[in-house]
């Protein structure tokens, strides 16, 4: 990856969860832009604009021993903090068009948007869960909303998603999220919804576990390979 960076972006992901000894060698990466690739007797040299994102609060993870603060400080040049969603709701619209998209595209078929009554609802809802807990919620309102129609107010069970004990989520992650389906009556493509209930469980783990595939995976009682193709297949990303 470093490699291939060179000249242009490197972006890596949930950097909270980065081993201490992998934060050392970034450090030097960052310091000296050269890398050693495994098995390889002379360094190589990238120029890249480097992207980290993490969930963690870092200065915590600093305290505990957890994340050098050298590598903090280096890494903190601009740092930007996304909201939560119940900070911005003129994102909703976008977001929930694009996970509609996602769903279609994946399905073959599906709702081709979404009514401003259903917006008007999802805007009343705080999302414990985050931008993760939306696209649960799009997903099943496609799956109960037939091809060609747009998602309405009725299919959004936001109150059935997580009952008594969404007060319990935070405002960035929400680790307990117990997935769930439509009704059985409400259901017109069982292979459909037995796809999203399998999505939605695969990411309430690898939200559970931190993004951890392997973790997850054992959870599970699967292969590290065999979910890394239903993420693939599901289009699951890492957290």
């Amino acid at each position: 990856l470093l490699a291939q960076a060179d000249g242009g972006t490197l972006f890596l992901d949930e950097i909270g969860d980065m081993p201490l000894a992998l934060q050392s060698k970034l450090l030097r990466v960052l310091e000296n832009r050269t890398f050693r690739p495994l098995g390889a007797q002379a360094e190589q040299h990238s120029n890249f604009r480097l992207v980290a994102a993490t969930h963690q609060p870092l200065q915590r993870g600093i305290e505990d021993g957890r994340f050098r603060r050298d590598l903090f400080y280096r890494l903190s040049q601009l740092p930007l903090r996304v909201s939560p969603l119940r900070e911005r709701p003129a994102d909703l619209e976008a977001l929930s068009r694009h996970f509609i998209r996602l769903y279609s595209r994946r399905e073959g078929s599906g709702p081709v948007g979404i009514s401003s009554h259903a917006l008007q609802k999802l805007q009343e809802y705080d999302f414990p869960g985050n931008v993760r807990e939306l696209r649960n919620i799009i997903e099943l309102a496609c799956l109960q909303t037939p091809a060609g129609d747009d998602i309405q107010p009725e299919v959004l069970r936001l109150e059935d998603l997580f009952g008594e004990d969404s007060a319990q989520f935070s405002a960035e992650v929400a680790p307990k999220t117990r997935p769930c389906g439509p009704e059985a009556e409400d259901i017109r493509d069982l292979k459909a919804a037995a796809q999203a209930f399998e999505a939605a469980i695969i990411r309430q783990r690898l939200e559970q576990y931190g993004g951890n595939r392997a973790q997850a995976a054992e959870s599970l009682g699967l292969p590290k390979r065999t979910l890394a193709h239903k993420c693939l297949k599901y289009q699951v990303v890492d957290l």
